[in-house]
């Protein structure tokens, strides 16, 4: 095949950036399928991690339903122990919680709700399974395990609900000054439409009022 001229010269010029660069060009290629096979493989494999915790949760929740606390144990280990970075192990750990508690054991519901509160990938699970244990230390007289676990909220937005459960340690306590500050430092921090407005006004007026 012969080429004209123009089209000669445009061969030789692909050839010379070739030879100077076409060992970078291929590593970037390299690089870029790389890439996409590394982010298409995460995807499936969180898919697949999802759809796994999701059918353990399932189980569990059918346990629980059944009170069947007993067989929901080892589903919720499975659960927490494979799954431990999805939101599925972290509501597993609430339920279960939950359960425990309402079966008087204490002690299991805590372990879990600590664990809750360390693990998952959602601020909102975190501060539930908090908020639960420390309510659970009040009721047993934990008033220093309650201030600590209520020391700082995952996120900001749950500062409000935070400063109303230290509160709450401090009325149980019998330190009334100390639960009106709280209180009111909970109330300026809620909208003016939130619903909790109403429950921590009571509160705060059982303590004396605006601090």
């Amino acid at each position: 095949m012969s080429y004209n001229l123009e089209e000669q010269d445009q061969i030789e010029q692909l050839r010379d950036f070739w030879q100077r660069w076409g060992t970078a060009v291929s590593a970037v290629l390299l690089l870029v399928a790389l890439a996409w096979a590394g982010w298409s493989g995460w995807n499936w494999w969180q898919r697949r991690e999802s759809a796994q915790a999701s059918n353990l949760y399932s189980q569990l929740s059918q346990r629980i339903a059944a009170s069947d606390l007993k067989d929901a144990t080892p589903i919720f280990q499975r659960l927490r122990d494979d799954y431990a970075s999805t939101a599925y192990a972290q509501m597993g750990a609430l339920t279960v919680a939950r359960a425990y508690a309402d079966a008087g054991q204490a002690q299991q519901a805590q372990s879990v709700l600590r664990w809750a509160a360390g693990h998952g990938p959602i601020a909102a699970q975190r501060a539930a399974a908090m908020l639960d244990l420390a309510a659970m230390q009040i009721d047993a007289h934990q008033f220093d395990a309650a201030l600590q676990t209520l020391r700082k909220p995952p996120a900001s937005s749950f500062s409000a609900l935070f400063l109303t459960g230290r509160g709450d340690v401090y009325a149980a306590q019998g330190e009334r000054e100390q639960a009106r500050k709280a209180y009111t430092k909970a109330l300026a921090e809620l909208p003016a439409d939130a619903a909790l407005r109403q429950l921590l006004q009571i509160k705060l007026d059982s303590v004396g009022g605006a601090a």
